[in-house]
């Protein structure tokens, strides 16, 4: 067996599913494996903070082995958390769960103090000589260098045609998937509404799912 390459799907604040999936579901050894996340680790779920400590954490102690994306939630956080008046923004992150995440880091002020260096610290993208990891997507006819940082954080067409596989979360499906005759991995089953936070091994071509009973 090749060394585990693993996307795990979108978080969501849901601090159980992360810490099954990375503890025992897929038992990860930092020797071996790497990880990457695909964004969205804020807003909607209740544990936000405990997400985002545990994935800062896991990043300091392997560096080599956890690859951090940004995600359009968490670009949503930043432009409020950074913004010279903050309510002209609040409104739209609040629709997309950024009560939630502000609640759960005990405040606004609490909140920037702990996501704008997280937040600062996360790629856009990841590319190795076979698949390129974006958090959304990247629009037909475009490759990483040439697609803006909007169509990698919220692309939804599944119009790309590079020669690399693409592998993206962003956009629920049922199950980890191929689109676009094996252009496109999908690995996000919506973890906040489903109870099922899923990843995929890209070298092996196995699934890994964490669900909540």
């Amino acid at each position: 067996m090749l060394k585990r390459m693993i996307a795990v799907g979108d978080i969501h604040g849901c601090f159980d599913l992360l810490e099954t999936m990375v503890e025992r579901t897929i038992g990860f050894a930092s020797d071996e494996d790497t990880l990457v996340f695909m964004g969205d680790y804020i807003d909607r779920g209740k544990d936000n903070k405990k997400v985002v400590l545990y994935l800062a954490a896991l990043k300091e102690k392997y560096p080599g082995s956890v690859i951090l994306l940004k995600g359009n939630h968490e670009e949503m956080a930043y432009n409020v958390l950074t913004a010279d008046d903050p309510s002209k923004q609040m409104f739209f992150w609040g629709l997309n769960g950024g009560n939630d995440t502000i609640i759960s880091f005990g405040g606004f002020e609490q909140t920037r103090e702990y996501l704008i260096p997280f937040i600062d610290s996360l790629q856009l993208y990841y590319e190795n000589d076979t698949h390129i990891f974006v958090h959304a997507g990247i629009p037909r006819g475009k490759d990483v260098s040439t697609a803006t940082s909007e169509e990698l954080l919220w692309d939804r067409d599944f119009g790309y045609n590079g020669k690399k596989i693409l592998v993206v979360g962003h956009t629920p499906k049922s199950t980890v998937g191929y689109f676009c005759g094996g252009k496109i991995i999908c690995v996000d089953t919506g973890a906040y509404t489903t109870g099922i936070l899923s990843a995929y091994d890209v070298n092996n071509n196995k699934i890994y799912k964490a669900e909540r009973k």
